[in-house]
């Protein structure tokens, strides 16, 4: 094999050799002349052009060899799209080596990153060279005005992650932006490029809706996250709450929005996204109402802890006999001071410590402050965080104090029961202790809603119950503490106890109540719930019920699903509008 492989290459050198030798044979060789015009395209134009709204045309440059005439050459093109208006000839004046093919557009038709491509060819041989191109392939494109302004965060709590995401602004629209990569850790190769936000203002209008609110943020079109749910067998997409019947309104679009600016108060620093997590044709989860649920850092922001952690602590007694409620207040690090007071409108009372008035509470580091309150009942407790002499944060606690100087009832059990939820929540509660106060009509149910009493008044002399206003035991997204009454308790002026009754049915051991949950700002729900009781043997149910025939049917919306198993899914079949 070896003595075979140097035997080969000494007829290759062979071969080099002979070429050479015979290269003056050339001199003798005619070579084929060329003909006409010679038209052609040359191979330094460039593959691709910037087009933009301000301009029409494209000039493309074609040669020709043989300039001692005018010709005029027949061109064809392949833009299947339309975009391109292109001349059938383009002619050459004698003398003229180089013309320009015009090449028009409808610049209403130019939309950002829009990739356009045609091929221009010259229609006849008779005009074209074997030593240059007859034909000529091009695209053209209007890049977005987007500067990148450095790396932020994406942080998303459906996905449960945080990473890090470019995000651009462009530069004729300032309140528009764009964040690419921000869902990298669920990408199965069909995510979108880029999710586009703008923040709107007062005026603008979107969606058929004129926008009333600022700092509102909006995304037109839907943003796939590249996580393809296999039991639905589709991709989860971030939807905008627009494109929604429940939430079609700018009413329900206020958890889209910028949550901080940065020191130029142009940039945001933060922005808070709640979407619908949606799959076309399926449905999806519903985290329009929720805050924090996506949150975008933007480069260049430092977020500050501005928040502030109540704790109610219970009823303090002084040596004194005066009572305090006690409440324990955590300080972010960033705040520099809390003021704090408690009062029924809060919104009153947040004006009152915002501004410089001197407050009755004053906290500069954590700890635990005392509120002198002389009656039992329910209180609103508001502090109010400050941080370089503005105010900049705000939270609230509902407070069920109980005074050492005042009679405390002594209840006593006399049955079990079933309370049936239908309003803020749904379904069963059984096993639950009906008591007695001694000596009066005072009822409470333990362990209702969320863990707290339920008291009424029951006369069975006259089968009428009364429910006052008492906290639920937890509060609603962003709008505070939730509590419960009957309808004519809460509103008294459109409500009667003949309209809504509540009362005892002795054939089926069932009291009705007719409950209105709300919060500080409206009404929540409304309508028909029951409890239904098994008394205790020795401490018998009251006799000489009065009998008395309701006939009533109750304005009651739909029941929602019940309130804690909401917070686990999400889940709805609800259908995209848009």
């Amino acid at each position: 094999m070896m003595k075979k492989y140097y035997f080969n290459l000494f007829i290759a050198l062979l071969g080099v050799v002979g070429f050479t030798a015979c290269s003056s044979d050339d001199d003798d060789y005619q070579w084929a002349t060329v003909s006409g015009n010679q038209v052609y395209f040359s191979n330094q134009l460039p593959s691709s052009y910037n087009i933009s709204k301000t301009t029409n045309v494209i000039n493309i440059p074609i040669n020709r060899v043989k300039t001692d005439e005018a010709i005029t050459v027949n061109l064809i093109h392949t833009d299947g799209t339309g975009f391109f208006n292109v001349p059938s000839t383009v002619s050459f004046a004698p003398g003229e080596a180089v013309a320009n093919i015009t090449v028009s557009y409808d610049p209403e038709k130019v939309d950002y990153d829009e990739n356009h491509k045609d091929t221009l060819k010259i229609a006849s041989t008779d005009y074209t060279t074997i030593y240059g191109a007859s034909s000529y392939s091009f695209s053209a494109m209007m890049p977005s005005p987007y500067k990148l302004l450095g790396n932020g965060v994406v942080s998303d709590a459906f996905f449960g992650f945080t990473t890090t995401a470019q995000i651009y602004q462009n530069e004729e629209q300032p309140n528009t932006f764009r964040i690419f990569g921000g869902w990298d850790p669920v990408d199965d190769g069909n995510q979108d490029n880029y999710l586009q936000i703008t923040i709107l203002k007062p005026g603008d209008v979107v969606a058929g809706q004129t926008i009333t609110s600022s700092d509102l943020v909006y995304w037109s079109e839907d943003f796939n996250t590249g996580y393809h749910h296999s039991t639905y067998d589709a991709d989860i997409l971030v939807c905008h709450p627009y494109g929604f019947s429940s939430t079609k309104d700018q009413s329900m679009w206020a958890h889209n929005k910028v949550l901080a600016y940065q020191d130029d108060g142009v940039t945001p620093g933060e922005i808070q996204l709640a979407p619908f997590y949606y799959m076309d044709g399926v449905g999806g989860w519903n985290y329009t109402q929720n805050d924090k649920q996506i949150v975008i850092t933007f480069p260049g922001y430092d977020p500050k802890d501005y928040s502030i952690g109540l704790d109610y602590l219970g009823r303090l007694t002084s040596v004194d006999d005066h009572d305090y409620a006690q409440v324990a207040i955590d300080l972010g690090e960033d705040l520099d001071f809390v003021k704090y007071g408690i009062a029924d409108d809060l919104d009153a009372l947040y004006e009152k410590l915002a501004a410089d008035a001197d407050p009755e509470g004053w906290l500069e580091h954590d700890g635990a402050v005392n509120w002198e309150l002389e009656e039992s009942g329910v209180y609103k407790f508001l502090a109010v965080g400050f941080a370089g002499g503005e105010a900049v944060a705000a939270e609230t606690l509902t407070i069920k104090f109980t005074s050492s100087h005042e009679f405390a009832p002594q209840f006593s059990p006399v049955g079990i029961g079933t309370f049936t939820y239908t309003q803020f929540w749904e379904g069963d509660d059984p096993d639950l202790t009906i008591s007695r106060a001694e000596g009066t009509n005072l009822y409470r149910i333990s362990h209702w809603g969320y863990d707290v009493d339920f008291d009424f008044t029951w006369d069975p002399a006259t089968n009428k119950c009364t429910v006052s206003e008492q906290y639920i035991g937890t509060d609603y997204k962003d709008y505070g503490p939730v509590f419960v009454s009957d309808l004519p308790t809460y509103d008294p002026e459109d409500s009667t106890y003949d309209d809504f009754p509540c009362f005892y049915d002795p054939a089926t051991k069932t009291f009705t109540f007719n409950l209105v949950y709300y919060v500080a700002a409206g009404y929540l729900k409304y309508g028909t719930e029951t409890f239904t009781v098994q008394w205790d043997e020795v401490a018998a149910a009251p006799k000489h019920v009065v009998k008395k025939s309701f006939g009533f049917s109750p304005n009651v919306s739909t029941p929602k699903k019940h309130a804690k198993q909401a917070d686990k899914a999400h889940f709805t079949q609800e259908k995209r509008i848009y």
